[in-house]
Parts: C-alpha cells; structure tokens; sequence
C-alpha cells in the first residue's frame, strides 16, 4: 500500500449517479473499496457531497407552491437522510462511521481547528469512518467567510487537517482535459499536473451535473492539498475499485504531485504559529521520551509552566536545563497546565472537572526543535 492515510472526497454526481437522488447501488460499491482500503491497512477519511440532492428529493412536492427553501434548510433535511444511509451501507462490512460537521470558522479559529483535528484523530485511532461535510446549516451564503466554498476545498482542507497521505477527488468525469472534452472530442487527459498555473487554470471547465464543485473548485482544493504536502489525484468514480487503485499507486486519473513533504509541511506550519508569551518546562525523562521515542507530552512529564498561553496556542517545550526540545499545540492553557502537571492523564478530569484529551501536547501537534 503506497498511502497509509487516505482522505476521499465523493462528488454529487457519483453519489446521485446524475439522478435527483441518492444512488445507493453507486453509494454501497463506494462503501466497498473503503472497507477495502481498510483491510488492506489504510485509514479513510470520507468527505461526501450529497445532501442538497438528498434534501431536495426528501421534500419532493411538500415544498408550497411560492415557497423557496433556502440552501440551508434542503441541506438539514438531506443531511440526516445521506447520513444514514452510509451508515447503514457501512453497517454491512461492520464497520462504525461517525458524522463531522465543519464550516471554515471552525477550521480557522485556534480552538476550533485543535477540536477538530482531536476529533478526527480519535475517531481514527477508535477505528470509525469519519462521514465529512459542510454544516450547510450555519452556512451562511450572505457570509461568505464562513464557508469552506464546496466540499471540494473542504477535503483539502481535512487532508491537510489529518495530515493524510494522498487526497483522492472522484466525480464523473476521468479527469482534468488539455480542453473541455464535451466540445472537443480530441481532448487528452492530463496525467500528471506538477504545478497548477494561470495555464492549468485556464482550461478548467465549469459545473456540471447536480453538483456545485466544476474543475475550477477542484484545482483550487488540488492547490491547497499540495502546498500542504498531500498527493492528489481526480478521477472518475464510476470505474469499479478506482479508489484501492490509486491508493495502491497505480496512474489513474489526472495526478498533483505534492509541493514538499508532508511532514516538513507540518513542522513549517508549527513553526510558523509559536507564540512568545510562554513556554512548557518538562522533566528528563519526558524531554527524552520526545527527544528519542517520538512520544507525545503527558501532563505526568511536565514540571512547570512559565509565561501565560491559552489552549489551542503552539509554545516551546523547554527541559529542565532551559534547552529547546519542541514545539507543539498544546490541549491546555497554562492555568490548565499549572494545576495538572505531574500529574497521570486518568485524573485530568479529577483535578479540572473536564478533559480535552489525556496529552498535553499530542505528537501529531508536535516537532523537535
């Protein structure tokens, strides 16, 4: 297996396959290669598109005549209907899936971005299929900073959120054309796209079918996957195991390389983030269990908290000689810190009346300095 982690975005169109409604016969052979992909070792995130479609089927002729629903409220009535439905075609392989709802706000407040990559970490680790999508509910149209802008972009964005390997975009086309093959018959699949310019750009073509996300939203969300150190590959849905195919490497699609490695991505982002106002101070051995094995901080290996932070915030991790060791996201404030240090993660909650987790910093918030 090529890719360990894998983020897969379900286009509309595949899921309705180009009907008005929820294709379950498309949506269960979907199913299919992720329980593949499973056994075969890898971790699957899901971001699925489909709701307005369901919704709007859902409420059929129940609309009154004059009466316009808004984006939102079709999306309310579909999402529980999509949701259960992969559930219950997951609930076939014995397989546990979990719904996430995301806006942009989420993922670019401090905390809100922590909580969900918590989130979907955990859920990982616990063995489910993370379900993705847009909370359309509070996303709001007249607001356009609170939105992700398509469900394209937003599987960018939780690639980039799970540090995943490769960003997988199936829909109902094979790919991105040199020009638009609905009016050029000649039109050639790219293979391999190794930067997405004005050029690239250029030729990308507008929506179709049911959904929202054209080639355009597509390259933007390619763009932001790279840049973050995530292969990503576009292709077509509808070829049956396309997805356990490109997982394992073979040339499907049309494919962006990533810009750098992933995990040089993260520590620049990491690095970038560091706030001055203070630092964690840990005692040997968890400056060498960080330092030698990888591990992340527990509150049982800090020995003190100097400076005022918050939680959500990327401080340095000092050892008890003042030497840098790491930096990292920490889950807890510096009050927070103050009153557990030393302590074992199982009384977190004793000592705080809550828990954001049993680390302090999770290793996959941290790198060494």
């Amino acid at each position: 297996m090529r890719y360990r982690r894998v983020v897969a975005k379900f286009g509309t169109s595949l899921l309705t396959a180009g009907s008005k409604r929820l294709d379950l016969e498309s949506m269960s052979r979907l199913v299919g290669q992720v329980v593949r992909l499973r056994a075969l070792g890898a971790e699957v995130v899901v971001v699925s598109s489909g709701a307005q479609a369901a919704g709007r089927h859902r409420l059929g002729n129940r609309i009154p005549a004059g009466a316009s629903p808004s984006r939102q409220a079709i999306a309310s009535v579909g999402q529980s209907h999509l949701m259960q439905s992969w559930d219950e075609l997951f609930d076939w392989h014995d397989t546990v899936v979990a719904q996430v709802l995301l806006t942009r706000r989420d993922l670019s407040d401090r905390l809100g971005y922590l909580n969900a990559r918590n989130t979907l970490r955990d859920l990982i680790e616990a063995g489910a299929v993370p379900i993705v999508n847009e909370n359309d509910a509070v996303a709001l149209d007249e607001v356009l900073a609170t939105r992700i802008g398509e469900n394209d972009s937003l599987g960018a964005y939780v690639a980039n959120l799970v540090d995943a390997d490769l960003l997988v975009m199936l829909t109902d086309v094979d790919g991105l054309y040199d020009s638009d093959p609905a009016r050029n018959p000649a039109a050639k699949l790219l293979r391999r796209v190794d930067r997405i310019d004005a050029e690239v750009e250029a030729i990308a073509g507008g929506a179709r079918g049911a959904g929202t996300g054209g080639m355009t939203t597509k390259l933007t969300a390619a763009r932001i996957a790279v840049q973050a150190g995530v292969d990503v590959v576009i292709a077509n849905g509808r070829e049956p195991g396309i997805l356990v195919a490109i997982a394992e490497g073979e040339s499907k699609g049309t494919y962006f390389p990533a810009a750098g490695d992933r995990i040089e991505s993260r520590k620049r982002w990491i690095l970038g983030n560091i706030s001055r106002a203070g630092h964690i101070v840990v005692d040997q051995g968890a400056a060498a269990a960080l330092r030698e094995r990888g591990r992340s901080l527990l509150p049982a290996g800090v020995a003190g908290v100097a400076g005022t932070f918050d939680r959500g915030e990327t401080v340095e991790i000092h050892d008890p000689a003042g030497r840098r060791v790491a930096a990292g996201t920490t889950n807890y404030g510096s009050d927070e810190l103050a009153r557990i240090r030393g302590l074992h993660s199982e009384r977190i909650t004793e000592t705080l009346g809550y828990s954001y987790g049993d680390e302090a910093v999770h290793r996959d918030n941290l790198v060494l300095l």
